[in-house]
């Protein structure tokens, strides 16, 4: 009864905090939303200078923070541009080493640049690097380099969040914004409730944008030394959870699907860096629970300590690919247009 009590008490607090902090946030958000609106009109109409590369540029964004699935569109668009023989060059802010280090382990035929001056690291590709194109990761807000098309992801699950922007809400840009994109991409499709309502606000926003729908799936499953094993194997094992990424909940459905009991789930904010001392806590809890393996993702290895391999538990790293399950000939039909113009 008396933790009952207690947790009343927290949710109210939490309830308390909330309406306190509202006028704070709407007013960030508002001054967020002008120093937004002013920055993209002062580029748009050449009151502040911008750079044409000589190479084409395709950039890959979104208008919303984090969970879109970025990182393995970047990737399948690289790959499949390189498999047509394009000579492609990927350019990251690198804010995050977590999706550069990605992009060059599954695509060791194609160069990752990181760098935060995008336009200095354009010209050193221009130089350096002779290409068809370049794959400009999270580049939407970039305005300052101008691009040749800009494909923007939208989570489907969260859609435009409470469509405020941030810190009240989770938009980068008002949702107007999407009027610049030429192509949009519906990600986790398959996880949506309310694609066609979506679909049809889409339209009314931007009605030349080409909408596709994705989804991400499975790819492999392998120990976390390498061994590879099939999907299945996690088919009716008691498993942990272990993520620091922008939508667990959508990597948790993909697990529950390939048959697993998610007996624990521990979640860590995105891009978090796990530290030694984390590890003897979640080792504990797994034993405790008689799990039979925890369960990573491919963003979330690099981060992890080494004294989780010597932990004695089986760790399990998940690799999911993207796949275009609507409109995928038109989309690349798009990209060659515009790769030839």
């Amino acid at each position: 009864m008396k933790k009952f009590l207690l947790e009343i008490a927290q949710d109210k607090r939490k309830d308390v905090l909330a309406v306190l902090l509202a006028p704070f946030l709407y007013l960030l958000s508002l001054l967020y939303g002008i120093i937004v609106r002013l920055a993209c009109f002062s580029y748009r109409r050449g009151i502040l200078p911008g750079y044409k590369s000589k190479i084409k540029v395709i950039s890959v964004g979104n208008i919303t923070l984090g969970g879109t699935g970025k990182t393995p569109f970047v990737q399948y668009l690289a790959q499949s541009l390189s498999e047509e023989g394009k000579k492609v060059v990927i350019l990251s802010r690198g804010y995050s080493m977590d999706e550069p280090r990605l992009l060059e382990a599954n695509l060791p035929g194609i160069k990752v640049i990181t760098g935060r001056d995008r336009i200095q690291k354009v010209k050193e590709i221009e130089r350096d690097y002779p290409c068809d194109v370049i794959v400009l990761d999270d580049g939407f807000q970039h305005w300052r380099l101008k691009r040749d098309m800009d494909i923007v992801l939208l989570n489907s699950r969260e859609y435009l969040g409470n469509r405020n922007l941030i810190p009240r809400g989770i938009l980068r840009e008002p949702a107007s914004s999407l009027r610049r994109a030429g192509i949009i991409v519906l990600s986790k499709a398959d996880l949506a409730d309310n694609l066609s309502l979506i679909k049809e606000e889409l339209q009314r926003i931007n009605p030349a944008a080409l909408v596709i729908e994705s989804r991400h799936q499975p790819q492999g499953l392998c120990i976390i030394e390498g061994k590879k094993l099939e999907l299945n194997a996690l088919g009716g094992k008691r498993v942990c959870l272990l993520s620091g990424i922008a939508d667990p909940e959508s990597f948790a459905q993909t697990v529950i699907k390939l048959g697993a009991d998610i007996a624990l789930d521990l979640r860590y904010p995105d891009h978090y860096s796990y530290k030694d001392k984390d590890i003897p806590d979640i080792v504990n809890k797994c034993r405790d629970r008689k799990l039979d393996a925890i369960v990573t993702t491919e963003k979330d290895l690099p981060r992890l300590p080494l004294a989780i391999r010597e932990a004695g538990l089986t760790v399990l790293v998940l690799k999911i690919e993207l796949k275009i399950i609507e409109n995928e000939k038109v989309f690349f039909e798009r990209i060659h247009r515009i790769l030839a113009g």
